[in-house]
């Protein structure tokens, strides 16, 4: 909520003046022309943080320095004050803030920039309310997605000479087509058919396709990487079955199917002629190989020790005799030398140089040669023993031709065992398949979380966007619509504005009021009159207050209606020329009508909503408008002194 306690300006010299106002109350200036009533507008705009400034060249313009407004918050008060651009400049960025629970005016000296516009603009939209809401434009329009801001609120908060009698254009600033782009845009918003839960759920769903996006990458990348494996592990896995090695349902997913032909690589696989029947002859025969192939395996291995054993013996050999000569050398010493002397002069060495003695290494002479003999003599019988294994290997290899020669007869004799044989065969190449397939598949990361993920992101996605679609959004806008333009029917009627009497509705899509005749329907530029203008003007507006007022939207709760008598009369109008006094008591009483309408209005609201009124009539035969009467600008008094200073 924001509604607006005082106006303040401020001199150049120091001096300011206060405009006061009454929250949740009428409050009307009267005054004469040029006393700067139609300025207040453009004052409370550009304080409010406008772009520009939209206040006519002049004393108001010249003399002041800084525009302040105090302001009502849902949070206390606050004060704002803006510095007035320099010389022909259209803005400035110099704003001043304060805020508590009750804000004193400040004096001139007190006036620094805490802030700029943007600060400024975050700060009004957080005490109206407004939320992180984003316009996406429908598919195929350019347009880029817009944020509604405080600036957008105050479109329904203003309506200034030009505009409250203009039969065309019904919102502040919509003469520019971007202006009511915008307003068209961000209205569901402010109506509440777009809420704070569409808002999240909007924000959700954004969350939830970014999420979808990354999920979707990352199983195209584990596919890429995959290629054609899962076919191929298909291939694999049906051939497999075709043989009897798997059972595994073709619906299986990717890592079944895996784990799959990973049991069949490990599983020693049975041998089909042993399925094939009771020949007991080809079983005999079977199981003499499988003894065959055992003895063959160990005969192989022992083969393998021996001849290992034997390469090391014949090199233990070979250097031990290479030591003995080098240890010959010492034969050349006298036996009885000392134990620690020269060699050569038998001069006694220190003891710290542990030089061998002369009789270690004939020990060690002695030693190495014993060794050296005893392998000489173990040579000749590893020889043979390795002799007689080769031997016993090879009858082993004939007997296991044999036994094949006899197996092949037996299988050839027998068509079910030659079908065995076929299997058998069949299976030890599927085998050998699935093995070189395992052997260099890629390492792929488990993805069925993902998917599983995916598909609960996709229902999301689903039930998120039917919640935030078009027309979802467009059955809200209908249904707050329909309850606004009860309330302007009813307010239209009390004025009684021509036609009043058939259904009146805000047209949301062209901004406008339209009169459903019998005959088509009306719209508000094709109805007569600059009363009925003004009129509609401000039966919408107070429409669309009323329900901002009761259904708490993120809308200042001020109006502003600048001059909204000038389609009936000026103040000064007499008798003459034509103008009857009747002509002018009936200008009075629709004047007046207008006056009670946001009269009662305001009543209503008790306090929610706020009216601002400046215009020339002074009704001193209605104890509501003097009540509501905060200041007469008149014989001398304006907004801003006669005696302020124009800028150095």
């Amino acid at each position: 909520m924001i509604q607006i306690r005082a106006v303040v300006v401020y001199s150049h010299d120091g001096r300011h003046r206060v405009v006061p106002f009454k929250p949740g109350r009428v409050n009307i200036i009267s005054g004469d022309p040029r006393t700067g009533k139609s300025s207040l507008l453009g004052i409370i705009d550009y304080a409010l943080g406008a772009k520009e400034i939209d206040v006519p060249e002049g004393k108001v313009r010249r003399n002041v320095a800084w525009f302040g407004l105090l302001l009502e918050t849902g949070r206390g008060q606050a004060f704002v004050a803006r510095q007035l651009p320099k010389g022909d400049g259209k803005s400035n960025e110099v704003i001043y803030v304060q805020a508590d629970g009750e804000v004193p005016i400040p004096t001139a000296d007190m006036l620094r920039a805490t802030t700029n516009r943007d600060g400024l603009r975050a700060l009004l939209a957080s005490w109206a309310g407004i939320s992180d809401y984003l316009h996406e434009p429908p598919p195929g329009q350019t347009r880029d997605p817009l944020a509604a801001t405080i600036s957008h609120a105050l479109t329904f908060c203003f309506q200034s000479q030009s505009e409250i009698a203009q039969r065309k254009y019904l919102f502040h600033g919509s003469n520019d087509r971007f202006v009511a782009q915008s307003i068209k845009d961000t209205l569901p918003y402010f109506l509440g058919a777009v809420t704070d839960e569409y808002v999240a759920q909007q924000q959700e769903l954004k969350r939830v396709r970014a999420e979808i996006r990354q999920i979707e990458r990352k199983l195209a990348e584990a596919a890429a990487i995959r290629g054609e494996g899962l076919g191929r592990a298909d291939t694999l896995l049906a051939e497999a079955k075709a043989i009897g090695l798997s059972t595994l349902d073709d619906n299986a997913s990717r890592q079944e199917k895996i784990e799959a032909l990973r049991v069949v690589q490990n599983t020693p696989v049975p041998s089909a002629t042993s399925e094939a029947g009771d020949d007991v002859e080809f079983r005999r025969l079977s199981d003499v190989r499988s003894e065959l192939v055992r003895q063959q395996r160990t005969l192989q291995s022992t083969l393998e020790r021996a001849r290992s054993f034997e390469g090391s013996s014949r090199g233990y050999a070979a250097e031990a005799r290479e030591h003995t000569a080098r240890l010959q050398a010492v034969t050349v010493f006298e036996h009885d030398a000392p134990g620690h002397a020269c060699p050569l002069c038998l001069q006694d060495l220190p003891e710290a140089s542990q030089v061998p003695s002369i009789g270690d290494l004939r020990a060690a002479q002695d030693y190495i040669g014993e060794r050296s003999g005893a392998m000489d003599a173990a040579t000749p019988r590893i020889a043979t023993a390795i002799q007689e294994v080769e031997t016993q290997l090879a009858d082993v290899r004939r007997r296991l031709d044999d036994n094949r020669t006899l197996l092949t007869a037996v299988k050839r004799g027998s068509q079910r065992l030659q079908l065995a044989a076929d299997t058998e065969a069949r299976r030890a190449m599927v085998l050998g398949r699935i093995s070189l397939y395992m052997e260099n598949i890629p390492q792929m990361p488990d993805v069925s979380e993902q998917q599983v993920r995916l598909k609960a992101l996709r229902m999301q996605e689903v039930q998120l966007d039917e919640a935030v679609s078009t027309d979802t959004i467009q059955a809200k806008l209908d249904s707050c619509l329909s309850n606004v333009n009860r309330y302007l029917s009813n307010y239209a009627k009390q004025i009684d504005l021509e036609y009043s009497d058939s259904p009146l509705r805000l047209d949301s899509r062209n901004l406008t009021v339209v009169a459903d005749t019998p005959e088509r329907p009306v719209p508000m530029r094709e109805i007569g009159s600059g009363e009925n203008h003004v009129g509609y003007h401000i039966v919408a507006h107070l429409a669309l207050h009323t329900w901002f007022a009761s259904r708490g939207r993120p809308v200042p709760s001020f109006l502003l209606l600048d001059q909204l008598s000038q389609a009936h009369f000026s103040p000064d109008t007499v008798p003459d020329n034509g103008v009857t006094q009747e002509k002018i008591d009936t200008d009075r009483r629709a004047v007046k009508r207008l006056f009670g309408l946001i009269f009662d209005v305001v009543e209503t609201l008790q306090g929610k909503f706020q009216v601002l009124i400046t215009d020339h009539p002074d009704f001193s035969d209605d104890a509501r408008f003097q009540e509501a009467l905060r200041e007469r600008w008149r014989d001398g008094l304006k907004l801003v002194p006669d005696d302020w200073p124009r800028a150095a």
